[in-house]
């Protein structure tokens, strides 16, 4: 009884996971070419984060382009936090060193609202000129038609995605 009780349980973590990713029938409906690698958060895929920590992307691409980073909070409230930045091939990591505030490097703090948020990188190998996509709260289909037309244009495209969680202080 007890194997039965931890096996709900973990089914029900498993659940609570944000499905993300992007499908085999996606990747090849959206034209998709293994450009981009290694997307995940500075803790990990999952990686849990309080509230006002700061958080980092590391990714790599196999070669230059544009990338775009998006996200979707718990909320469904869709924020582009990087548009159309030009890299060479290589590792990376958002926000970029070179990226600058007021305070010194730029950063990405969580804030609310608590929960699992995605976060999906898209590659393009021109820049994309549509600026009114990914803007206020997307259901999961119209967060992938907006991906669907962001990478319209663009002969080589690519999408990864990842996910973390905003926790309690």
């Amino acid at each position: 009884m007890r194997f039965l009780g931890l096996s709900f349980v973990l089914l029900l973590l498993v659940g609570c996971a944000p499905q993300v990713g992007i499908s085999d029938n996606q990747r090849r409906e959206w034209g998709l070419q293994p450009i981009i690698g290694n997307f995940a958060p500075d803790r990990g895929e999952g990686g849990k984060y309080k509230l006002r920590e700061r958080v980092f992307f590391s990714f790599t691409l196999s070669q230059p382009g544009y990338v775009t980073l998006v996200t979707m909070d718990s909320d469904t409230t869709t924020v582009v936090l990087e548009r159309n930045v030009q890299l060479p091939a290589g590792r990376h990591t958002f926000p970029l060193a070179t990226d600058r505030n007021a305070q010194g490097q730029a950063t990405y703090l969580v804030v609310p609202p608590l929960g699992p948020s995605r976060f999906r990188l898209l590659y393009t190998n021109t820049p994309a000129t549509n600026r009114e996509l990914f803007r206020g709260k997307l259901s999961n289909e119209e967060f992938n038609r907006h991906t669907q037309a962001y990478l319209s244009a663009a002969q080589v495209r690519d999408v990864v995605e990842t996910w973390m969680e905003a926790v309690p202080q």
